[in-house]
Formats: structure tokens, sequence, C-alpha cells
């Protein structure tokens, strides 16, 4: 019996596990062609020139991608209507 009550409590357990917070969400493709489109634009390229990977989504539905021209490093902030509010270039 007590291997029992285990099992549920486990099952039980997981069933109120939270979704991770980075988790992608659906209008993840379009936040992505919005930092392609602002990164091309900031450095003079066409967007098939960044190379970009998404990285996280915040709990707030803001995603963070990170975006290459080349070598050079930029980080998008994109919240869930594709609207890029943040563009940054970190040191690597």
């Amino acid at each position: 019996m007590g291997a029992f009550r285990a099992i549920v409590a486990c099952v039980a357990l997981a069933a109120c596990a939270e979704a991770p917070a980075t988790a992608p969400g659906p209008d993840r493709a379009a936040q992505e062609a919005a930092c392609d489109a602002v990164v091309a634009a900031h450095v003079g390229l066409a967007p098939d020139a960044v190379a970009t990977a998404w990285r996280e989504t915040g709990t707030d539905g803001i995603a963070v991608f990170e975006a290459r021209d080349g070598s050079r490093l930029h980080l998008c902030e994109v919240d869930a209507a594709g609207r890029v509010l943040r563009l940054d270039h970190p040191r690597e």
C-alpha cells in the first residue's frame, strides 16, 4: 500500500507542475522574423544574411533571440505582438 501512495503522490505532483517559463510560444516564428528584420536593417544587410536562434521566452511573453551577421552578435527582445523592444550588442 505504501508504494501505491508514493505513486499517487508523484502523479499528483507531476499534474501540478507548471510548464517551464522558457518554453517557446506559438508566435515564435513571427518574433524571430521581426528580430531578423530589425538586425538586418541595423547592419544594412538582407534579412536572409542574419542567422537567429531562440534563447528563451519569459512569463511575460517577451522572447529573446540571438542574431548573428557574420561574427557579430546581437540580442533582440521581442514581444508577443512581434515588436522588437530592445536590440543589444553584448560582448562575447
